[in-house]
């Protein structure tokens, strides 16, 4: 079995110990989840942006060679269009700021490309509770985001702006809370079939829980 294979294998199965116990062994693991970012089946696309996240908090110095690549993925010189690259920087980001803050407001301004925009939306909400310094001034374009005509990228941003806390989105929400398109949503190991309603709904909640 190739060592792609094997990290595959793991994510599957969530198994984050045995990945970094191979990471311990073996660095090519990071190019193996770099790789697994872009995997055609969805679920271990998201368990790959995890468990970068993962290697963030146990090795951090292990993802140096990979970050400055994958910001260049979001370039339109690179030739390779990363589309997964903002989900992959900004769980690493949640997990050890230090290691992305710099590279932060590339991954924001990639939200001008309709390709990346679920991914920065995500990647903003995924990093306001732990690093709000970072993307204080989202807001705006995360309320632009709600006139997308993709629920996917409707729902996220629903997420990251209750994430971000941003009440002046709250009439947009409404407007949205009754939208039942449907998009998918990764949470705790597992892809989640949501509506944009729900999503809109639930980040009132969280602002009106803010101000209590």
């Amino acid at each position: 079995m190739s060592l792609k294979s094997a990290v595959r294998a793991m994510l599957i199965e969530r198994d984050r110990k045995s990945l970094l116990d191979l990471l311990e062994d073996d660095r090519r693991v990071v190019t193996a989840l770099n790789r697994l970012i872009f995997d055609q089946d969805e679920l271990v696309r998201w368990r790959a942006v995890e468990a970068l996240g993962w290697v963030a908090e146990a090795d951090p110095y292990a993802l140096e060679s990979i970050i400055g690549r994958l910001v260049y993925t979001m370039n339109d010189d690179s030739g390779s269009i990363g589309w997964t690259a903002p989900q992959a920087l900004g769980e690493i980001c949640a997990n050890d700021p230090d290691l992305v803050e710099d590279f932060f407001p590339l991954v924001i301004s990639a939200m001008e490309l309709p390709v990346f925009r679920q991914g920065v939306a995500w990647a903003i909400g995924r990093v306001a509770p732990v690093r709000p310094d970072l993307v204080k001034d989202t807001g705006p374009m995360l309320m632009e985001c709600l006139q997308d005509r993709d629920p996917a990228v409707r729902g996220t941003a629903c997420w990251a702006i209750g994430r971000l806390g941003y009440g002046a989105a709250e009439r947009e929400l409404q407007r949205l809370s009754l939208d039942t398109s449907n998009w998918r949503f990764y949470q705790d190991g597992h892809l989640l079939d949501l509506t944009v309603g729900e999503s809109a709904r639930s980040s009132l909640a969280q602002i009106a829980g803010e101000k209590a």
